[in-house]
């Protein structure tokens, strides 16, 4: 009679963009001509593990058993990929071949590729992977060492190793001993302008400050060099410090795309793109689930530099993730969604010359030209921006005031007054919520606007032209400039000042 093949079970986890799924490894031994074969709907990746395997197994003292092979990788019916699942494929055929010790009834994870001298490396989506695992009872739970930052970022505990070889220690010698794994952030010199530098741009600092306050869409237009590009850098040093389920969920997203050389921080992402970029590149790559700028603006700053030469249909495409704060990406009929909750920064020149904002210079562009020029910035995706200024050049005495001893540090005090609004926001609608970002449109009560404010806003409104989306902006700016002033209610000053930002001269 034919022998009963022997077999073992490991699981492991792929990650599918910030989803990820916990996976079965079956590996079964028989006798028979030496075959290799790997079933699960498995990439190449995958596949070519059997050489990985074969020359790791030598370099560490164990062996590839003969005969017959098979690896099954549920769930069957879900394509999968990646080199993740080197550890788990090892360890099956080690336990099914009688050359580790398997515990009887143990349930073991497992995941990490393997290198052709039996060493292990961490792969990416480590985080996202560890994330889903943390909580799931598992006896043995190993990982390569290198993913300790990821494995304390995500609250796993379990057992890094470095090489194949230390799995006899494991299971042999049990000499299993679960770990807590930790981080701490790097002391990073912190990387931003100041915002005293703004020298004679009043109302730019006070929108800049709106705009961090409830982390609203914020569009600066004014003459070259007179400070836009650097709005950015002075934004994100006024936009309080990553919390820990942050950094999470930017430590995640990064190492997603940049494997073990993303470097660790609590500072908020300030993701810079230009007029080259194409709606690929803001969306991601649909093929490896890999998040684009949208995706990696998460929690902190979409820096669009000079828009108004954008092509058209990438300024057409970011009106829907502005709305959403949403990125979706299609692969194989499946759809599969990225948070994009960001403060959209765009700059740019009011005209051709640049120099339609300044009265002691003449602009040489005509009004057709300034209508093409600005055409690509049109009203449906301006009716997604909450915060517009006008940014006009320094003047002579402003100018020399820059290089003063005097400038610095008042950045501070603005990160001072957006951390008070956003504990003021949290407490008032919960879930971590801004008023830029609450999902709801009744708004009102919530906001603590009273019946008469509304009035004089629907008619200011009406007066302006706005759409019930602008009308709505204006609220929740409002509301964030009377958080701005430790106000309880919104008042008709506030009205009246978010209007100004919404009146736009462009």
């Amino acid at each position: 009679m034919p022998s009963k093949p022997n077999v073992a079970r490991v699981y492991s986890c792929f990650a599918s963009g910030t989803d990820s799924t916990v996976s079965l490894i079956e590996v079964s031994i028989s006798p028979g001509i030496p075959t290799f074969s790997v079933i699960g709907l498995c990439d190449s990746s995958i596949k070519e593990s059997q050489g990985r395997l074969i020359s790791a197994f030598k370099s560490t003292g164990f062996s590839m058993p003969k005969g017959h092979i098979t690896i099954g990788i549920s769930p069957a019916y879900m394509r999968k990929t990646g080199s993740s699942f080197d550890l788990a494929m090892a360890l099956g055929i080690l336990f099914a071949s009688g050359q580790l010790y398997l515990p009887p009834e143990a349930k073991i994870y497992a995941e990490g590729e393997l290198t052709l001298g039996g060493d292990l490396k961490s792969t990416p989506g480590s985080c996202i992977r560890l994330k889903t695992i943390s909580d799931m009872d598992f006896d043995y739970k190993l990982i390569p060492q290198s993913e300790s930052v990821s494995a304390g970022i995500a609250g796993f505990s379990g057992l890094g190793i470095t090489s194949l070889s230390d799995l006899s220690d494991v299971f042999d010698r049990n000499k299993y001993i679960e770990n807590e794994f930790g981080f701490e952030l790097p002391d990073l010199a912190e990387d931003y302008i100041d915002i005293s530098l703004l020298k004679g741009q009043e109302k730019t600092k006070r929108a800049l400050l709106i705009s961090a306050a409830g982390f609203h869409n914020i569009l600066l237009m004014g003459s070259p060099g007179s400070g836009k590009t650097m709005a950015g850098r002075i934004l994100s040093g006024i936009l309080p410090k990553l919390s820990r389920e942050e950094i999470s969920d930017v430590y995640s997203l990064r190492e997603l795309v940049e494997g073990e050389s993303v470097k660790l921080s609590n500072e908020r992402p300030v993701r810079y793109t230009g007029p080259g970029i194409t709606v690929g590149k803001l969306i991601g790559n649909s093929v490896s689930l890999t998040p684009g700028e949208l995706a990696l603006a998460n929690h902190g700053i979409l820096f669009a530099d000079e828009l108004p030469l954008y092509k058209t249909e990438v300024i057409d495409f970011l009106r829907k993730p502005l709305e959403e704060h949403k990125v979706r990406l299609l692969r194989r009929g499946n759809l599969y969604s990225f948070d994009s909750e960001f403060i959209f920064l765009g700059t740019g020149n009011p005209c051709k010359c640049g120099q339609l904002y300044e009265g002691s210079r003449k602009c040489r562009c005509t009004r057709g030209e300034i209508r093409r020029y600005l055409s690509k910035i049109n009203g449906p995706f301006l009716e997604r921006i909450d915060i517009c200024s006008e940014v006009r050049s320094v003047s002579g005495n402003d100018m020399a005031s820059i290089y003063k001893d005097d400038s610095g540090g008042e950045s501070a005090s603005y990160r001072e007054i957006v951390e008070r609004c956003w504990h003021v926001a949290h407490e008032r609608y919960g879930n971590n919520y801004l008023n830029a970002t609450f999902p709801g449109e009744e708004i009102r009560d919530l906001m603590k606007i009273p019946g008469n404010v509304i009035r004089y806003a629907s008619d200011m409104c009406e007066k302006g032209f706005f759409s019930v989306r602008g009308f709505t902006r204006i609220l929740r700016v409002a509301r964030t400039i009377a958080d701005i002033n430790e106000e309880e209610d919104v008042s008709e000053d506030d009205i009246a000042e978010a209007m100004q930002y919404r009146l736009r001269n462009i």
